[in-house]
C-alpha cells in the first residue's frame, strides 16, 4: 500500500485514511485494541551527549524533555479506548552506558511529565540488547534477540500478556525499525515524522517497511485512530 500523506510539508495533502483500508478495525471478541508507541524521538526528545557527539536517549532523569503535546495526546488515545504500550529499544544496558536503575528513572521522570497533561501509558516493554555491545558492553546482554525492533518480539510479549488483537492494533514511531516492528507483528503502522516522503524513497530502502500512514504532528495521528477505532 502507497503510504497516506496527512501532514503539511510532507507532500501532497490527503485529509483522508487510504480508500482501501477499513473505516473501524474491528478487534476480535474479548480482546483489546492498542496503540504501541516508540518513546525516544516521539514521547521524549533525543539530548546531545557532548562526549561523545551524537543524538542519545536520555540516560538521567534531568535529560528527559517530554515532546510538545505528548501527554494530552495520550491521554486522547486512551479516551478512544486503546491501551497505550510504549516499545522501546534500549542498547544502552548493553552497551554499558545505561543501567536498568538509570532506565527506570528515567522512565518515572517521564512519566511524571506526561502525567502533567493527564496522559500515560499501560505498560512500558524494552529491549536491552545490542548484538556487538561497545568498549564497556556488558555481556548478558550482547546477543542477537528476538526483541529488539525491528523485530517484533516486545509487540508480540505485550499482545499475549494483555490480550491484543495485533491485526487492529497500531505501531506508531519515528523510525522504519519501529515500522518494521509494526509490519512484524501485523499491525497498522504510523510513521512520526517531519520528513518528505520523497526524501524517504530517495535515502532510504521502503521496501517491507513502508508505512501506512505518515504524519508531522499528534492531531493527525489522532485523526487516523479515531477514524479507524472500533465501534
Amino acid at each position: 500500500m502507497q503510504a497516506v500523506i496527512l501532514a503539511g510539508g510532507l507532500g501532497t495533502r490527503i485529509q483522508s485514511v487510504a480508500p482501501d483500508m477499513p473505516k473501524a478495525l474491528i478487534p476480535v471478541e474479548g480482546m483489546n485494541q492498542a496503540l504501541f508507541v516508540d518513546r525516544d524521538g516521539v514521547l521524549n526528545e533525543m539530548f546531545y551527549d557532548a562526549d561523545h557527539g551524537v543524538m542519545d536517549s536520555p540516560r538521567r532523569p534531568e535529560q528527559v524533555r517530554p515532546m510538545k503535546g505528548a501527554g494530552a495526546f495520550l491521554k486522547q488515545v486512551k479516551a478512544m479506548g486503546y491501551l497505550v504500550v510504549v516499545v522501546t529499544n534500549q542498547p544502552g544496558i548493553a552497551k554499558g552506558t545505561l543501567t536498568e536503575e538509570e532506565l527506570r528513572a528515567v522512565n518515572d521522570r517521564l512519566a511524571a511529565c506526561l502525567a502533567e497533561e493527564g496522559g500515560g501509558w499501560d505498560d512500558l516493554f524494552y529491549c536491552p540488547h545490542h548484538p556487538e555491545g561497545g568498549p564497556w558492553k556488558q555481556e548478558a546482554y550482547v546477543r542477537s534477540c528476538a526483541c529488539r525492533k525491528p523485530r517484533p518480539g516486545m509487540l508480540l510479549e505485550a499482545a499475549k500478556k494483555h490480550e491484543i488483537d495485533l491485526a487492529a492494533s497500531w505501531m506508531i514511531g519515528d523510525g522504519l525499525t519501529d515500522v518494521q516492528a509494526g509490519i512484524a507483528a501485523g499491525c497498522h503502522t504510523i510513521l512520526y515524522t517531519t520528513l518528505k516522503i520523497n526524501f524517504l524513497e530517495k535515502y532510504f530502502e521502503l521496501t517491507g517497511r513502508e508505512p501506512e500512514v505518515i504524519v508531522a504532528d499528534f492531531d493527525k495521528a489522532l485523526d487516523v485512530l479515531r477514524k479507524n477505532r472500533s465501534a
